[in-house]
């Protein structure tokens, strides 16, 4: 089994996950290459290099011939892509946009990431305790920035997508994190990249925003009776007690 070479910490399981399937791609990759290269692409490259060398010299045939060979090989090499490696990217950019609560936060504030849900494969992106109380954070990576993130008839939707399995799964992910800390946890979404209207929106009891205003949002929430820094050092040791890292 690959496994990943990054440190636990954001986007560390589903990094994991995209170095699993990414090296699968290689070992394919390699397999093709294996025949490809010199069954199609020594000669095919070999003889448009000697035609343009017939007609002009053996210098544009030797450049033809080797542009040909590389750009077969980007071919036979292109990545297809990984949800996952988009998942894990969209997770490391909310934990730097988390990251100034923890420098100027003066023990007010505290993050834990990509911790695993108890006795599940699922994992929970982001825990913020704070003053006003447990936040759990879900990170969504959607990259087309034509898709708008919306509402219809009060449910979620992203572009043509609806949205309503994903936000069962952020209030099952925020009802566990709940279950360990005996408090209740809001749910909230960080959308990167696609637009999502100024001051958010809720559907189905989640917040949803825009990444780049949600420390702006987490501060302007109001503060929870008891939450003070005794109470999130606390909150922070028990989650960290029972909630494994997933990278």
């Amino acid at each position: 089994m690959t496994r990943s070479r990054r440190r636990p910490g954001a986007g560390a399981s589903a990094q994991a996950k995209a170095d699993t399937i990414r090296a699968a791609e290689r070992r394919k990759q390699h397999r093709t290459a294996a025949w490809a290269v010199p069954l199609l692409v020594i000669p095919i490259a070999l003889g448009l290099g000697f035609l343009v060398a017939t007609v002009t010299d053996w210098r544009a045939g030797l450049s033809v011939a080797c542009v040909n060979t590389v750009l077969a090989l980007r071919r036979i090499y292109r990545s297809t892509g990984s949800t996952w490696a988009t998942g894990a990217a969209g997770e490391r950019r909310t934990r730097w946009i988390l990251a100034p609560l923890i420098w100027c936060g003066l023990g007010r504030w505290a993050v834990l990431h990509d911790r695993q849900v108890p006795r599940s494969r699922a994992n929970l992106d982001h825990i913020v305790l704070g003053k006003c109380g447990p936040i759990y954070v879900d990170t969504k990576t959607w990259k087309s920035r034509k898709s708008k993130v919306h509402l219809r008839s009060g449910r979620l939707w992203y572009g043509n997508h609806p949205q309503k399995d994903s936000l069962d799964t952020v209030l099952w992910e925020a009802s566990r994190v709940a279950e360990v800390l005996g408090h209740p946890v809001q749910a909230v979404v960080a959308v990167h990249y696609a637009p999502v209207p100024p001051g958010g929106l809720i559907s189905q009891g989640v917040t949803i925003i825009q990444s780049s205003e949600l420390r702006r949002y987490l501060r302007a929430l109001p503060k929870a009776p008891g939450w003070d820094r005794r109470r999130i050092a606390g909150a922070y040791r028990l989650a960290d007690a029972q909630l494994r890292p997933a990278g």
